[in-house]
């Protein structure tokens, strides 16, 4: 039976974790390009606001659970972040103008480059603005041990 303050990793998930290094990260990822014109403010802009009200509604509980080890074992589990904070899941910033798709390319790299924050719930959301032709851009990251690939296309079809 499951305790209510911490739910074990199943093995391969734990495996993810412990083979994940700085030359091999175990993060998953994807970008997508949008109109920006259903998400923008009147006065213009990425209506950002919108977006994290939006992303809130559909954040199941592992979304909100961060990794933590148990005693002895180190076996990790997952618990619940009492300080979890959706503005650093999701981020908003926009490309320098006058933003191009070699930009875009660039960041998202950048982005994928970097390693997941251990201590905070295992994923990230960067909407991204100044794209060219009137798009915003949105750069998803998601470790492997939280979800796998077909699970990360769910959760974006929900989101998107």
């Amino acid at each position: 039976m499951a305790s209510p303050y911490f739910e074990r990793l199943s093995a391969v998930d734990a495996a993810f974790l412990e083979i994940e290094d700085e030359n091999c990260p175990m993060h998953v990822g994807a970008v997508a390009i949008f109109d920006a014109a259903p998400l923008t403010r009147p006065e213009g802009g990425i209506d950002i606001d919108r977006i994290r009200a939006l992303v809130a509604t559909l954040l199941v509980p592992r979304y909100r659970q961060r990794i933590a080890r148990i005693p002895v074992t180190n076996h990790p589990v997952w618990v619940d972040d009492a300080r979890f904070n959706l503005h650093y899941h999701l981020r908003h910033l926009s490309l320098p103008a006058p933003g191009d798709d070699r930009q875009l390319k660039r960041l998202a790299g950048h982005v994928m480059a970097l390693p997941l924050d251990r201590n905070k719930p295992l994923w990230e959301l960067w909407v991204l603005g100044g794209i060219p032709g009137g798009r915003t851009g949105v750069v998803a990251k998601i470790h492997h041990a939280v979800a796998d690939g077909v699970a990360v296309a769910g959760l974006l079809a929900n989101v998107l």
